[in-house]
């Protein structure tokens, strides 16, 4: 059966398969930065990064080499910023083997020594770029396959699928390249979570969980939302290309550690100044319901200003930092009181399509890793 359904996968995939960035070069760098990339991240989102990315770093050493406010910068928007600080630890330890002549990690146990790379990314780079039998998966395998041999319920290492999944790769004349991809474009674009389109899957003459597709895995109980209410200070200065905004810098150990936000309180010297505007705007992020209150001051200093934690910066131009900062930015230029002091800010918060009567939604995190393919 196995040699059936491989055959079967490989000759769809090779039909089908979407036309996507890092598949035209499929280097062990370019696989990594896009496995990054993608885990609990849309097709549709990642692509703009990745190719940003590879403008900016189009080696590993170029990444390696970057500063981390650099690459938080090119990240911001994308969320989950644990992966960014990963990535580039990452790259420094290849770098570091490179500079030692051990070339990029070659296996399974090399890629999994390197920070931040898990069971499922060391499996991708190894499979898809070095053409290694190993399996991987992700929450579109862990579908297809429960689906395939109608395995309700997993355990938390989810076991019975790995297992599946190295049987099927192992299998007599499997390309690991085009079979565990295979694997992941069938869960992104056919077995997909409510809607399967069974009629046009390939191996659904082999499938026994067609007729209750929804039914593999088992659901998992919905986790209650926590609310939560954050209120932020906005300090405006007028500068030398238009308006100025004060943010912090998250420090070790904070959440959104190294991006910059704006001060959670006034400092002394500032409890004085008069409120120009309040707005606010709500976001949602790994199940936070999140309310943020924006205070709108106008000052000409920081007395304890401090450019490693503490810094003035352009609204049109900010450093990394997440989007419900980059939302708030855009708010702040379409304020009556700021019309005209930053046009390439106002023309930003206009041509943004999240942004809707005050209030921005950012992507709720999929059920399981990648599984939004």
């Amino acid at each position: 059966m196995s040699v059936k359904i491989v055959k079967k996968l490989s000759i769809w995939f090779e039909k089908n398969a979407r036309d996507l960035p890092w598949r035209k070069t499929p280097d062990p760098y370019r696989v990594w930065l896009s496995e990054v990339m993608l885990q609990q991240t849309r097709v549709a989102t990642v692509i703009p990064y990745f190719e940003r990315f590879l403008q900016e770093f189009p080696a590993i050493g170029d990444l390696a080499r970057a500063d981390e406010e650099r690459v938080f910068r090119l990240w911001a928007g994308l969320g989950y910023y644990s992966r960014a600080r990963n990535l580039h630890r990452g790259a420094k330890a290849i770098a570091a083997r490179l500079e030692r002549n051990e070339g990029f990690p070659a296996n399974r146990a090399e890629w999994l020594a390197i920070p931040g790379v898990g069971e499922y990314t060391a499996g991708a780079v190894c499979s898809i770029a070095l053409g290694q039998r190993e399996p991987i998966v992700d929450g579109n395998v862990v579908r297809v396959l429960s689906r395939l041999h109608s395995i309700a319920t997993l355990d938390s290492k989810k076991t019975e699928i790995w297992n599946l999944a190295r049987s099927l790769v192992e299998t007599k004349n499997a390309d690991p390249r085009v079979l565990n991809q295979a694997l992941m474009e069938l869960g992104a674009v056919v077995c997909t979570p409510k809607s399967p389109k069974c009629e046009a899957c390939p191996v659904a003459s082999e499938c026994t969980g067609k007729s209750a597709p929804q039914a593999f895995p088992a659901p998992k109980a919905k986790k209650e939302w926590k609310h939560l209410r954050e209120t932020r200070m906005v300090l405006v200065r007028s500068g030398d290309r238009g308006l100025e905004v004060l943010l912090q810098k998250n420090g070790a150990g904070a959440w959104r550690e190294g991006l910059w936000d704006f001060p959670a309180t006034l400092a002394p010297d500032e409890t004085g100044l008069a409120l120009l505007s309040e707005f606010d705007l709500s976001y949602v992020v790994t199940r936070h319901k999140v309310e943020r209150t924006h205070r709108v001051f106008r000052c000409s200093r920081r007395t304890n200003e401090d450019k490693l934690r503490n810094a003035w910066f352009e609204v049109a131009n900010p450093p990394g930092v997440p989007a419900p900062v980059r939302k708030a930015l855009a708010r702040l230029a379409l304020l009556p009181q700021f019309e005209g002091s930053t046009s390439s800010a106002r023309k930003s918060a206009k041509s943004s399509r999240e942004f809707k009567h005050g209030t921005y939604v950012k992507r709720s995190p999929p059920d399981s890793k990648n599984s939004s393919r």
